[in-house]
């Protein structure tokens, strides 16, 4: 158990993302909110970051598996090629012995 620890944390349950429900935002330690920054001021960067979070989130991972399923495609060429290269080599040679 710990003892005399405190963090501020920032919790928001409607980030308006298809991909998670809620976040977490623990702030940093020893920073003063008494410097002119406002607790909605907070809250306003935290739910900002949650929505840029969101929508960067899509399309990178479309070009992952796009790019998945054209390594798959471009293997499965080259090991064919190389069979049919292979098997050419082994009919001309028993053609030919």
């Amino acid at each position: 158990m710990i003892k005399g620890c405190q963090k501020k944390i920032i919790h928001i349950t409607d980030t308006g993302s298809p991909f998670f429900e809620e976040a977490y935002f623990v702030l940093k330690r020893g920073k003063d909110t008494s410097d002119g920054v406002k607790d909605d001021d907070m809250v306003k960067e935290a739910m900002r970051i949650a929505g840029e979070t969101a929508k960067g989130a899509s399309p990178a991972a479309r070009r992952r598996r796009r790019r998945r399923g054209s390594m798959l495609l471009l293997g499965a060429s080259l090991c064919s090629l190389l069979f049919g290269i292979a098997m050419l080599i082994f009919v001309l040679g028993t053609m030919y012995a």
